[in-house]
């Protein structure tokens, strides 16, 4: 039996880029120790992330989905690829993925921006379906996020609507740093758990 490899996609924070963070440091860990390039997806106009463009763009960039498909959206890009699945769930209702790892996810943001308010319209979006359709489902958190500052709520509310295991790191702000060691920690676990739904083959 071969393992197949996971096809893991990157999606920025808001006005972040294939480099920023800890994107280049955690990415060149996860290619040395398994051998797995992650796509790092270099998100339209991103200073000002408009919905119906980033959906365009990741339909663009991501032709194929299946069971060895995982997403790591970071911030907004959690945002980004929630709308993005529940469009592509809503096409095929036998499609599943591999899962998603969200990093300083969110639903409400503490003091929104104009341009910023868009994204927390979510009457488009069928929680359902998410939750039911990823098979790795986690989410990271701070208990310092500047942007959200009650993480306990931000907390129940990704259980309550789409069903994401949850973890919450002391004193990680955003997760903007170059070094992270959590989040490397928990994209490891998705890969490692990748195993269990890849494609045997003889």
């Amino acid at each position: 039996m071969i393992y197949e490899k996971p096809k893991i996609y990157l999606v920025p924070r808001w006005a972040g880029n294939i480099h920023s963070d800890w994107y280049d440091s955690i990415f060149e860990l996860i290619k040395n120790k398994y051998n797995i390039t992650i796509e790092r997806l270099e998100m339209p106009n991103w200073n000002e992330p408009n919905i119906e463009k980033s959906f365009e763009y990741l339909s663009n960039q991501v032709k194929e989905l299946n069971n060895q498909c995982y997403f790591i959206g970071h911030s907004v890009g959690c945002q980004a690829t929630i709308r993005f699945l529940t469009k592509k769930f809503e096409e095929n209702c036998d499609l599943k993925i591999g899962g998603c790892l969200f990093v300083a996810g969110w639903f409400e943001v503490d003091n929104p921006w104009k341009t910023l308010k868009p994204w927390l319209d979510f009457n488009d979006i069928d929680f359902n379906l998410i939750s039911k359709r990823l098979n790795f489902n986690k989410l990271i958190l701070s208990n310092n996020d500047p942007f959200t500052t009650n993480y306990l709520k931000n907390k129940r509310l990704w259980e309550e609507k789409i069903n994401s295991e949850v973890v919450i790191y002391p004193d990680r702000k955003h997760f903007n740093e170059t070094e992270e060691l959590n989040v490397f920690i928990e994209i490891e676990r998705m890969i490692l758990g990748a195993n269990k739904f890849s494609t045997n083959k003889q």
